[in-house]
């Protein structure tokens, strides 16, 4: 059985509050103040039973301008619209207004009510007919059904209700498998049980027992009860007019405007939007405009930023970015409307493209191209775009059904598909778009090319410094990648350096023979160093080989002014086990005479092996730790 609701429209005073108690036998004027005043200021809510045994809930709207903030919020999930004509005044400000703002919001199945025909002759009711069909003729009214009614009389009523069948049975309803969602549209304590809110299910289920969360607060909250039509259920299904009792959640938590969902949502002070300015706005939408946004049951001021074109000029569209004083968490597809800061009166409304977006500058032609997919791009398009210019990377299949509104079945299918087509990458449960990685990867390899092009004696980068370069990837997709180019022999990794997998040190004939005379010199001495100075003297050559060595670890540090190199450490330590092993401790003295070296270079020898662990001093001696003596490879540099 489908879960319907029918919503309200028309002029103040036309009926539909009357009509609607014909219908159904509700009052949805219940306030002392609407019963003395004869209008309805706050949203009513009543059901009804059609011939074919099906429950139609009911949003009885505000008609009067002053209340029109009303008429928003209730709009928020109708899918039908039955739009009431007192036949005596025929259409009204009100009416068209309605009209605008339904249309904006995506409402296109309608039923026209003809109120209060009883005595009216029938040219009159001519002429409001001909009125109808003029004045509506490009909107989503042009072909809606027109019954002529009359409350007090009884005129019509049934005729209606059959009309109502007809329409139902073309709506096609297909949200009811995403996480559940509904815009709150009244909040109330009742004593005993609590806080207790009303809205239109609009995604999706919720059962007794479910967690949910308020946003934009961001507060978790669990249905205790669950009511339809002023009766208890254990679910309520989308499209369901719907009233929960909450725990956890004190009322001044949660009002109007308000959001439940199961799914995550992200509250954003931005929104940007493809924005349709009303033919009859009396002037265009302009930069830093403020204006009134109605999205959901939520009202919050912004401004205006229009992208790609200077003004939006009535009766024209284009792409708007809307930065709002207060956040609203919402998603992509829901619509909105806008109206004017003051005088408040409607001038436009569209649909969110994204709901979290970043700042734009007005003419960049790349974020014009992403929202024109966005908007009218495959599933496919939309899908690879959101993937891209997404900042967390690698991407769940619940995260890109929740971005597109569609059932995680869905999803699961394109998702197959592009994968097949090999425009997604799978890594583990999560995907990355191929034009994504490949524009990583490029940027990986020039990184390298380019280091290898200015350390050609190098082996490579340190790895650590690599993954600095990438920090705007989060550390697990970024080993992800990395591992996957080097699988695919793009990158080869050698313990903590990275390097393009075809590199091989280069020197050149003048860096060889720098080298080379480097190498002798300490070599002549090998356990008294030279320093730096002593070692490159005014050589430029020999200075860059020496500080390339540097860079390669090929020296070990003894103290701030001390290096010696890699390889006569090592032998020291092959000179210090073997004697160690013959004799059991060695004195500094032996140590010297054994290295053929100063005092100097031998106790800062002794000190490091001591700070190593590699040694412990014993009054005038040293005794070697016992795990190394015969295993010194482990702790050689």
């Amino acid at each position: 059985m489908k879960n319907v609701v029918l919503g309200t429209a028309g002029h103040i005073d036309h009926g539909k509050t009357t009509l609607i108690k014909a219908l159904t036998g509700i009052e949805t004027d219940t306030t002392k103040e609407e019963k003395q005043r004869g209008l309805s200021i706050n949203l009513g809510f009543a059901y009804l039973d059609l011939p074919n045994g099906e429950r139609v809930g009911i949003v009885d709207v505000p008609g009067h301008e002053k209340f029109i903030k009303n008429m928003l919020a209730g709009s928020a999930g109708i899918d039908l619209v039955l739009l009431v004509i007192d036949v005596n005044e025929g259409i009204m400000p009100q009416t068209k207004e309605h009209v605008d703002v339904l249309t904006l919001l995506g409402i296109e199945e309608y039923v026209i009510a003809l109120s209060k025909v009883s005595g009216v002759d029938q040219d009159l009711k001519d002429l409001v007919y001909e009125d109808i069909r003029e004045q509506f003729a490009d909107t989503p009214l042009k072909d809606a059904p027109i019954v002529e009614t009359d409350a007090i009389a009884g005129t019509g009523l049934d005729e209606l209700k059959d009309v109502l069948v007809q329409k139902i049975a073309g709506i096609q309803q297909e949200n009811e498998q995403l996480p559940a969602r509904l815009n709150v549209d009244r909040a109330f304590s009742v004593k005993g049980f609590g806080t207790v809110v009303t809205g239109t299910l609009i995604d999706g289920s919720i059962k007794v027992g479910d967690d949910l969360t308020i946003y934009p607060a961001g507060i978790t909250t669990r249905v205790r009860t669950i009511q339809i039509h002023e009766q208890d259920q254990a679910i309520a299904y989308a499209g369901n007019r719907t009233a929960l009792n909450l725990t956890k959640v004190d009322l001044d938590q949660v009002e109007r405007g308000d959001v439940l969902s199961a799914a995550p949502l992200e509250a954003s002070y931005m929104l940007d939007a493809k924005v349709m300015c009303l033919k009859s706005a009396n002037q265009p939408m302009q930069l830093w405009d403020r204006v009134h946004l109605h999205i959901g049951t939520c009202e919050v001021i912004g401004r205006l930023v229009p992208l790609g074109v200077e003004a939006l000029a009535p009766g024209e569209t284009a792409f708007m970015q809307i930065r709002l004083e207060e956040e609203v968490a919402v998603k992509k597809g829901d619509r909105f409307i806008l109206r004017n800061f003051s005088p408040v009166v409607t001038i436009g409304g569209g649909e969110v493209l994204d709901a979290t977006p970043r700042k734009h500058k007005r003419f960049n032609q790349n974020v014009i191209d992403s929202l024109e997919v966005m908007e009218s791009g495959s599933t496919e398009d939309v899908l690879l775009d959101f993937l891209i210019h997404r900042s967390t990377g690698f991407t769940s299949i619940k995260e890109m059904a929740d971005y597109l509104g569609e059932e995680m079945r869905v999803v699961e299918a394109y998702v197959s598909d592009m994968v097949a087509e090999g425009k997604l990458l799978k890594f583990g449960q999560f995907y990355f778009a191929k034009d994504s990685f490949d524009a990583i990867s490029q940027e990986m390899m020039k990184l390298l090319d380019d280091f290898h092009s200015s350390n050609n004696m190098v082996a490579g980068m340190s790895l650590e410094e690599f993954r600095s370069r990438f920090n705007q990837v989060a550390p697990k997709e970024l080993n992800a990648i990395i591992s996957t180019l080097v699988e695919d022999k793009k990158l080869r990794i050698d313990g903590d350096i990275i390097a393009l997998a075809g590199h091989s040190i280069q020197i050149s004939p003048a860096q060889a023979k720098a080298r080379q005379a480097i190498e002798d010199q300490l070599a002549h001495n090998p356990f008294t160093p030279p320093s730096f100075e002593e070692v490159v003297g005014k050589d430029p050559v020999k200075r860059e080989v020496y500080m390339l060595m540097r860079k390669e670890n090929e020296f070990y540090r003894l103290d701030k002014q001390t290096e010696l190199h890699v390889k006569y450490y090592n032998e020291a330590l092959e000179i210090l086990a073997e004697f160690c092993r013959d004799h059991g401790e060695i004195a500094l003295a032996d140590f010297r005479n054994l290295l053929g070296t100063s005092r100097k270079y031998t106790l800062l020898l002794l000190d490091d092996f001591d700070r190593r662990g590699i040694t412990t001093r014993q009054e005038d001696v040293r005794v070697m730790n016992p795990k190394y003596l015969n295993h010194i490879e482990e702790v050689q540099l």
